[in-house]
């Protein structure tokens, strides 16, 4: 598959996360000094300290924790373990997680530093670039497939499924095109949010992007 005329960005949060989000009007970066004190997360704590030190060796550099991380695809293998609870991560309701949809049009009109990556961020096999000329390092069949765990034939497949579009510091709320939760009263629940806060953001129920 070739790269996509529209790349569309995808984060994955707890949907309780979305009153800090619009209270601030951004989605901050861990290292953030307006980052969520009550933030609530759902992935592996391990990876996550892991990440935290990784350094980014292109500009704009820091390291991880310095940016706003998103998958180009959905239904990645985090979330599968975020549903079934595997690999010590806590077990929720896909009804408890949300996407954030935001695409690299809006991110480059607006001049957003940004890095990304061929296959999973902390992998020693991945590859990082800051220029959208190397997007065809990019495998996008990998991305956005549903059934991506390693085979015989293709023993890299969940690396390559889990490549990362990463956006250097705080990022507003603007920037992001679209919420996709997983059923109605997820849609309920969001939509309630953006009114107490006087936001207008697209809900999309999509219980196919979910496990």
């Amino acid at each position: 598959m070739a790269k996509p005329n529209r790349i569309y960005l995808y984060r994955i949060t707890h949907i309780d996360n979305l009153d800090f989000i619009l209270k601030s009007g951004k989605l901050t970066c861990p290292s953030s000094s307006d980052c969520d004190e009550q933030y609530i997360g759902i992935g592996d704590r391990a990876l996550v300290e892991v990440r935290s030190a990784k350094k980014i060796t292109i500009e704009p550099k820091g390291d991880f924790k310095d940016y706003v991380s998103f998958y180009f695809g959905p239904r990645s293998p985090m979330l599968h373990s975020i549903q079934n609870g595997y690999q010590g991560v806590i077990k929720r309701s896909p009804e408890e997680i949300i996407y954030l949809i935001s695409t690299f049009g809006d991110v480059n009109e607006n001049d957003y530093k940004y890095v990304f990556s061929d296959g999973h961020g902390c992998h020693s096999m991945s590859q990082f670039f800051n220029d959208e000329e190397n997007f065809d390092e990019v495998d996008w069949d990998a991305v956005k497939l549903k059934r991506w765990h390693d085979t015989e034939d293709d023993p890299d497949r969940k690396r390559r499924k889990q490549a990362e579009f990463l956006i250097y510091g705080d990022l507003p709320f603007s920037v992001i095109a679209g919420i996709v939760v997983y059923n109605e009263s997820a849609e309920v629940n969001v939509v309630a949010k953006l009114a107490e806060h006087g936001v207008k953001c697209d809900v999309i129920v999509k219980s196919n992007l979910y496990y």
